[in-house]
């Protein structure tokens, strides 16, 4: 066991105070790693007013929060294209930063927050943080008990009909320092359910089967080949992509806003000994189902973790925990990357028809620790 380097809980202060922002300002109470004291935005009042609801000491502007020497990690929840500007200040004045996934829009913001954060000897978090969830953990310790066999194919599958709209124009101030940080086109590059909602499904491959090491696929705009939409719908929003894992697994990934839902499952493993059925990647906890080589049928696995709620902030707990404690993070920020640059490669695949090798790799999050109490966190 690592010494802990302080008793007290980390201080932490959170950037962006839009609807994410309540669901973990309101859990951080839970959690005995670390201490929201601090909120920010660049609409004051929308901080006064969560300061006010979450009995938050501090409402203040964004350059107020990072001045506080008090604030050792900040929260970085505000809107996908100013992830990486945002976690870049929060850098250069001296403090971690959590990211809400994506980690950012551009590769380049990507690799500079790695390169400043270990320049500075700061951390980088990237969620989202529900395979903490006591359905994916369960599903980890299955595949690693070898209850399927060898992993041999994944599959995933996200679809979420979302058809453009004139509300998609809604741009919001580009005034201040951080520019576009109310940008809200779904149908901007960065935006999509690629970025949105892929690195939910991602985080939770990788934490059941490793890092990828090569992308191919094809992509279509289906919404930009016809009127009225050709200048609002500005990136794909289908993707059909294949994965190959460092370990040899070879996965598929389904992702589009075109497609009205269907029952096809979410998540799945195959491996030489049987499958497993996993849940929405975007929900802590729920039924996972496994079927052996004995078996003609999915059956209920028991989950044996906790964390089955709505735990967003467990990865927070787990940086401040992890830096305390000197150990790697869990929903570190080389996975953020890796996650990202997969979402990259999609595209870049379908455009240049080839297969793209990956630059980027990460550590496979290892598995909390069986028997843990909720909003607890492991050293």
């Amino acid at each position: 066991m690592s010494e802990k380097m302080s008793s007290l809980p980390t201080k932490v202060g959170v950037i962006g105070c839009g609807m994410v922002s309540a669901t973990y300002l309101k859990n951080s109470f839970n959690f005995k790693a670390f201490d929201i004291v601090a909120v920010a935005d660049q609409r004051i009042d929308a901080a006064q007013a969560r300061a006010e609801e979450f009995s938050i000491a501090k409402a203040c502007s964004v350059e107020e929060l990072l001045a506080d020497p008090e604030i050792e990690i900040v929260i970085n929840l505000t809107p996908h294209s100013a992830h990486g500007p945002v976690a870049l200040s929060v850098l250069e004045a001296g403090k971690s930063v959590y990211n809400e996934k994506p980690m950012a829009v551009h590769l380049e913001e990507g690799r500079q927050m790695l390169e400043l954060a270990q320049e500075k000897g700061l951390q980088v978090g990237c969620g989202p943080d529900t395979f903490f969830g006591g359905a994916w953990q369960t599903a980890r310790q299955l595949i690693d008990q070898g209850k399927i066999g060898q992993p041999v194919a994944a599959s995933a599958c996200l679809m979420a009909f979302r058809a453009p709209s004139s509300n998609d124009e809604i741009i919001g101030t580009t005034s201040g320092e951080y520019v576009n940080f109310y940008r809200t086109n779904f149908f901007d590059f960065g935006v999509t359910w690629s970025f949105d909602r892929g690195p939910y499904y991602l985080n939770a491959l990788i934490h059941l089967l490793g890092p990828i090491r090569r992308v191919t696929g094809s992509a279509k705009n289906t919404w930009g080949e016809q009127e009225p939409f050709k200048d609002l719908v500005k990136t794909p929003t289908h993707f059909a992509g294949v994965m190959d894992f460092e370990s040899g697994t070879v996965g598929t990934l389904l992702i589009s806003s075109d497609i009205h839902s269907t029952s096809l499952p979410h998540i799945e493993v195959y491996g030489t000994g049987g499958s497993l059925r996993c849940i929405d990647p975007n929900n802590f906890g729920g039924a996972i189902h496994l079927r052996q080589s004995a078996r003609d049928d999915f059956v209920e696995v028991d989950c044996t973790y906790g964390y089955n709620q709505n735990s967003r902030g467990v990865g927070v707990a787990d940086m401040a925990a992890a830096t305390q404690y000197q150990r790697p993070l869990r929903a570190s920020g080389e996975m953020g990357y890796h996650v990202i640059e997969v979402v990259h490669a999609l595209h870049r695949a379908s455009v240049e028809g080839q297969h793209i090798e990956l630059t980027s790799t990460c550590l496979q999050p290892k598995p909390l620790p069986l028997g843990l109490a909720d909003w607890e966190i492991n050293d």
